[in-house]
């Protein structure tokens, strides 16, 4: 069931038609799927559900290159769509009128409508009551074979959700810890002149002595009147001074950082490990989290079992011009 609801809430989403097209490319052939065709006025149709997206990522004016990458994206997505409904069809994936209405249930409650009001916004879209109904039970249909064929496919480990935070270090970075290595070169705050010129020189010059592999305990021991710091220990990221927790989000295991100035006065660091995540912060997102990383998993594994079925199916595509 906890799969099923987190791939309803994915999947979910309903397209609304807004744009009439020329009569003449209605009939217009542009991809056959088995003995099915998808004609123009379909990918049109798809084009212009999507055009206030497309109009955020390319700017008001699209370039005509662009359109057309776009149209072929549209394409690709009618005929991934008319597979899988072939695929449902031989599976015999069927929705009851009984769980149209729970869904449509759900989706007034949590958006909190009455029918009244959500027939009123479905008017202002152009689209009637009894074609959501439609377009509703179609989503559905496509939730339980999602679930029956592709979320078995689908797995998220703890890994993935490393992997997934240190590549949003902007977003996530404060539920990470990190072990760090810290030399503290000392530097009064209103230091300024020929004292902070100083201090950056002899910081500047431990930075490259640790960049060249030296030890960070000898050297601290060496420059440093904290050389405990420089025993490697863990911190939350959350807890670091601002200016460091920024270095720290894009350094990698094995890097020397170059000096930070802080209130402790200039610091080099070297990034040890960055640790599991961890903390209460983090658990009580990380459910969220998991399913952002689930969602792309579903997607990437809809993508490869489309592609096998283009294989197992026949599928022309004819020319847009």
């Amino acid at each position: 069931m906890k799969v099923m609801k987190r791939i309803f809430l994915f999947t979910l989403v309903l397209t609304v038609f807004s744009s009439a097209l020329k009569a003449e490319v209605v009939d217009k052939v542009v991809a056959v799927v088995n003995d099915e065709p998808i004609t123009l006025y379909e990918v049109d149709k798809l084009m212009a559900s999507n055009m206030d997206e497309i109009k955020k990522a390319e700017g008001a004016s699209i370039k005509k290159e662009k359109f057309t990458d776009y149209r072929n994206q549209a394409l690709e997505k009618l005929i991934g769509d008319r597979l899988i409904d072939i695929q449902m069809n031989q599976m015999k994936i069927s929705v009851t009128e009984e769980d149209v209405q729970k869904a449509l249930t759900n989706i007034m409650q949590r958006n909190n409508f009455t029918k009244d009001q959500l027939v009123q916004q479905l008017s202002q879209k152009g689209m009637s009551y009894d074609q959501y109904l439609v377009d509703l039970k179609s989503q559905l249909k496509k939730v339980k074979f999602m679930g029956a064929v592709i979320a078995p496919r689908v797995k998220v480990t703890d890994a993935d959700l490393d992997e997934f935070f240190a590549e949003h270090n902007d977003k996530f970075g404060n539920f990470q810890s990190v072990q760090l290595s810290q030399i503290i070169i000392p530097v009064s705050a209103t230091a300024d002149g020929v004292e902070l010129s100083a201090a950056q020189a002899k910081a500047q010059d431990v930075y490259q002595k640790a960049k060249g592999g030296a030890n960070m305990e000898d050297l601290a021991k060496k420059y440093s009147s904290t050389p405990q710091l420089a025993v490697p220990a863990i911190y939350q990221v959350s807890q670091l001074a601002p200016q460091l927790a920024e270095v720290v989000g894009d350094m990698k295991p094995g890097e020397v950082a170059q000096p930070v100035r802080s209130e402790m006065g200039l610091q080099i660091v070297k990034l040890v490990e960055r640790k599991t995540l961890a903390g209460e912060e983090y658990q009580s997102v990380r459910e969220q989290i998991r399913e952002k990383v689930f969602e792309a998993k579903v997607q990437e594994e809809l993508d490869k079992y489309v592609n096998e079925l283009k294989t197992k199916n026949y599928v022309q595509i004819k020319n847009f011009s």
